[in-house]
């Protein structure tokens, strides 16, 4: 059976926002797709108020918790809420969304199809719910700023996942991208030679054990016997690995990083200047995984950089009469 906990992933259990309740009109639990079970795949819209009738600019937000954990909901008192709460000032629609969870049964590309899926649902939805089409961009925190690479980064024929929504682009302006794993083999260490994960294993089976089940979840292969098939699949959802589509991207990694290392975004960087592609690099300071010990005056900081970097990408949309 697999169990994989990860605490350093996620943020604890936390109470749920209240003060974006009321700074949004929020609308929750919405579905934008049912996967094969019949089961709902959810996102929550926060929109600021007295913008009803006009379409503004959207930024897709994906949780983190190393894709077996963590959902939509935005907790309280932390960089997220402050950071949603900036946008909503700029005059831009926040939208939070889950996607399916890998484990024993469930693989990659699910979580992808569902991250590119939620783009194509707003642009079916755009008039409806007055979002700007041309305005899409993507946020996402350590597993969610995989997907969030990984989604933009690829083909609109890559990873399609409902048939009804692949008529629409997954296409998205830019990517603020928050201690991001940017290479899957790196992360899990698939090329490992045996003799030093005998002796990770000796300090810690647990270690090894997560490798073990996430390598499972993410790819639906066992390392141990089909390690060559492991590495293949981890190709596949590298956002390192896809060169061809780069849209600007900005990166903010702490350099105490332990879960997913500083490298994942020095290595994306070097990428994206080689690709031509604006790209930006903060290196947080005495950063850990989800700066969750950074001091509030240098995270409001790095959160006015991401807003920065956000409005930058604000393209104009022309009226005609």
């Amino acid at each position: 059976m697999l169990i994989i906990t990860i605490s350093t992933f996620g943020f604890s259990q936390k109470q749920k926002s209240q003060v974006l309740f009321q700074a949004a009109n929020v609308s929750e639990n919405i579905a934008y797709k049912t996967d094969e079970s019949g089961k709902k795949i959810q996102l929550d819209i926060y929109r600021p108020k007295n913008t009803d009738d006009k379409k503004i600019p959207v930024v897709v937000y994906v949780h983190g918790g190393a894709w077996v954990e963590g959902d939509k909901i935005i907790t309280a008192d932390n960089y997220v809420e402050n950071t949603i709460l900036k946008l909503l000032e700029k005059n831009y629609t926040v939208i939070s969304i889950n996607y399916r969870l890998v484990s024993e049964n469930l693989h990659f590309p699910a979580p992808i199809q569902d991250t590119k899926d939620a783009i194509r649902w707003i642009r079916k939805n755009a008039d409806q719910y007055h979002l700007d089409e041309n305005n899409i961009g993507m946020w996402g925190v350590s597993a969610g700023a995989h997907l969030s690479l990984l989604s933009a980064y690829t083909q609109d024929n890559e990873f399609l996942g409902d048939p009804e929504l692949s008529e629409y682009s997954a296409k998205v302006n830019y990517v603020v991208d928050n201690f991001g794993p940017t290479d899957m083999n790196t992360l899990l260490h698939t090329r490992a030679p045996k003799p030093m994960l005998f002796i990770v294993g000796l300090i810690s089976q647990k270690i090894i054990d997560i490798r073990t089940n996430l390598a499972h979840g993410l790819t639906g292969y066992d390392i141990k016997t089909n390690r060559q098939k492991v590495i293949e699949v981890c190709k596949t959802i590298s956002p390192l690995n896809y060169t061809q589509n780069t849209v600007p991207t900005l990166m903010l990694h702490g350099n105490k990083d332990k879960v997913a290392p500083l490298r994942h975004s020095k290595r994306l960087n070097r990428m994206l200047k080689k690709a031509g592609t604006e790209h930006s690099l903060i290196v947080v300071k005495k950063g850990n995984h989800g700066f969750k010990n950074t001091d509030k005056t240098y995270q409001d900081e790095l959160n006015d950089e991401m807003i920065k970097f956000i409005l930058s990408h604000e393209k104009t949309t022309v009226v005609h009469h």
